[in-house]
């Protein structure tokens, strides 16, 4: 296929972002778990694309993943694949398999046994593998074969892959013992480590590394720090009187789901879309949530707590405007995102003079998605498919957010937010 043709497929990342591969958007793409599925267009057949990072010799880590007897027991007229034009190391081979049949085994034995077509390929650059199988459907279509192919032929590999999730811990924990010796460093379950006498959640750490490789200890060894610096606070800093921290205190979303697993004793307020309301105080490098205790030694009720956080959230936004960038033009589809990250972007949703302004800008009604704490993008309803492209680029941020929220878009109306459905 031309290269002009080519520069018109869709682009897709793969797992921890180790690939990249392109596709005809005639293709449908499905993702889930690690796993790219793409179906051919008319039913051609289905190719999967799943990632490994495994150390050690190439020979080993291929043998692995091409056990042709585990892929296809029952199997026939194998042969090697030519070798193609990639950017990276490829080997491959095509066969036939047989299909399983569920009728009971005495209707099996008058029917013939059905085969179909397949393609396997192994492209690495090591230690990342891609496992491409194609499986031809009923009818043999050497159209999709051979854009299954091309598809495999365009993975392109990072230069500099982010290590898997276990091995981010292991390094972690080695950067942390190396750097402060007399704190106990222990692995804990659910992607997690203990540090002194603190559990310390690596998964926005580890998302924020996928993104940046090469910045590991940047990233890691500010956050330990602070950790360190807070296992040495006071009761002054731990129990302040509100006096001290009244004019720092901030509202955070949070996922409900994240907020009983993780930090059920700080206060929160159910809000909409499977998120709630959390209450931070503002450090100059860092926040802490505020928790049950603290407040009813404090004698507030939430709703006092929601009504401070939200005049400071007002007043640090009046004292650094939050600037925007709109697309689109009068009369059709707009968006609007801030320009500039900041861990209370999302929180002004809580607003409701922010609100107005932005119906002021995309009509009486728009569209909300927050995918992370620092980002939100909001869109007029003048448009359905604007409305569904961007609910598919939010669910896609979602998965790779420092601090994701919620995959899911919300409805700005006069009456306050609620989670959109484009049914009503």
């Amino acid at each position: 296929m031309p290269r002009n043709v080519l520069e018109h497929w869709k682009q897709q990342t793969g797992l921890n972002n180790w690939y990249s591969v392109s596709y005809p958007p005639a293709w449908e793409l499905d993702k889930k778990d690690g796993t790219a599925t793409l179906r051919a267009s008319l039913g051609g057949g289905v190719l999967t694309l799943t990632s490994f990072w495994v150390d050690g010799p190439p020979s080993t880590a291929i043998e692995r993943i091409l056990d042709l007897e585990r892929l296809f027991p029952h199997r026939r007229r194998v042969q090697p694949l030519k070798s193609m034009d990639s950017s990276a190391e490829c080997i491959g081979f095509q066969g036939q398999t047989a299909i399983g049949d569920e009728r009971p085994w005495w209707r099996r034995i008058f029917r013939r046994r059905q085969w179909r077509t397949w393609r396997v390929w192994c492209v690495y650059r090591a230690p990342v593998y891609v496992l491409a199988q194609y499986l031809q459907f009923d009818k043999h279509d050497h159209e999709s074969a051979t854009v299954a192919a091309m598809i495999v032929a365009s993975i392109t590999f990072t230069d500099q892959p982010a290590c898997p999730p276990e091995a981010f811990a292991a390094r972690v924990l080695e950067l942390a013992r190396a750097r402060f010796p007399l704190l106990d460093c222990q692995a804990e379950p659910d992607f997690q480590i203990r540090f002194g006498d603190s559990k310390v959640n690596l998964m926005n750490f580890y998302r924020t590394y996928v993104a940046s490789p090469g910045q590991f200890e940047s990233i890691v060894l500010p956050a330990l720090t602070t950790v360190v610096q807070v296992q040495g606070w006071g009761k002054a800093q731990t129990e302040p009187a509100l006096a001290d921290v009244r004019d720092r205190i901030m509202p955070m979303l949070y996922p409900q789901k994240l907020w009983n697993e993780q930090i059920p004793n700080s206060v929160g307020t159910p809000w909409v879309g499977g998120l709630v309301v959390l209450y931070v105080v503002d450090e100059s490098h860092a926040y802490w949530y505020l928790r049950e205790d603290l407040i009813r030694t404090w004698g507030l009720e939430t709703d006092e707590l929601h009504e401070i956080a939200l005049a400071n959230l007002n007043r640090y936004f009046d004292e650094a405007p939050m600037e925007f960038t709109v697309a689109g033009e009068e009369g059709g589809p707009r968006l609007l995102l801030p320009t500039r990250p900041d861990a209370y972007n999302t929180s002004r949703l809580l607003s409701e003079p922010f609100r107005e302004k932005l119906r002021g800008v995309l009509g009486n009604e728009c569209a909300v998605g927050i995918p992370g704490r620092d980002f939100f993008v909001a869109v007029s309803l003048d448009s359905p498919e604007t409305i569904e492209h961007v609910r598919k680029r939010v669910e896609d941020d979602f998965r790779q957010m420092d601090h994701p929220l919620s995959e899911r878009l919300l409805l700005v109306t006069c009456d306050g937010v609620t989670e959109y459905d484009p049914w009503e």
